[in-house]
């Protein structure tokens, strides 16, 4: 996949695969490209190449900012209803199924964004995107604009929900951390290309590239075994 605005190429000639079932990190420093390509994956932007193993439409998207994401004057019930690939008779029961399945009271269907906390709100853009039943979910930095103290309420919602429904993801983050946490496979892009990827403990444990090294470098607390 290439992505070019104008003469500046973001993505330059990457090829990514994420195995169905498994959670695929894609690392890099702010502007190495990995939100660039997500957003072409997801069909936001324009790009030269194509993607196999999911249809068009059943790739999701998950942002970083919940708030900005969702739509202040709708309410949490019609935001989520409106994505669910189910008659309208069943959208009350189907929107009821996914706040519980992201540990959400079912009576947050009447609230709007604004009564929510930053975490809450991110467990209704996950349960959104999980409403059309996608094939590969993409979470973009969805942590990022969270306080510390539910990052990892957030990360562990992420790893049951994989566990439990057997989602391909594409989880998008700068920290290595986080990945090895979450993911089975990391990819590290610099500069619009792919430097290294494989088995996120091989990738974290015996880095091949001096970029993937400077990112483990960056996080103090990861330990190299």
């Amino acid at each position: 996949m290439t992505v070019r605005f104008g003469s500046f190429t973001a993505v330059d000639n990457v090829t990514l695969e994420a195995a169905k079932g498994e959670v695929t990190g894609l690392v890099g420093e702010s502007g190495s490209g990995k939100s660039t390509l997500a957003r072409a994956v997801a069909g936001l932007i324009p790009y030269r190449g194509t993607i196999t193993g999911a249809e068009r439409g059943r790739v999701q998207m998950v942002f970083q900012d919940p708030y900005s994401s969702l739509n202040p004057r709708m309410s949490i019930g019609d935001a989520i209803a409106e994505g669910t690939r189910v008659p309208r008779s069943g959208q009350a029961a189907e929107t009821a199924r996914l706040l519980e399945l992201v540990a959400l009271p079912t009576s947050y269907t009447a609230k709007y964004p604004r009564e929510l906390s930053g975490g809450q709100r991110q467990r209704v853009a996950i349960a959104r995107a999980l409403a059309a039943r996608p094939d590969v979910l993409i979470a973009d930095e969805i942590t990022s604009a969270l306080d510390v103290s539910v990052q990892g309420a957030v990360l562990n919602l992420m790893r049951d929900l994989r566990s439990e429904l057997g989602l391909t993801m594409l989880f998008i983050s700068h920290n290595l951390a986080v990945v090895r946490y979450v993911c089975d496979a990391v990819a590290v892009m610099c500069h619009g290309h792919l430097v290294e990827s494989g088995p996120v403990d091989a990738v974290i444990n015996t880095p091949r590239h001096d970029y993937t090294r400077a990112l483990l470098d960056a996080v103090p607390r990861l330990a190299h075994t």
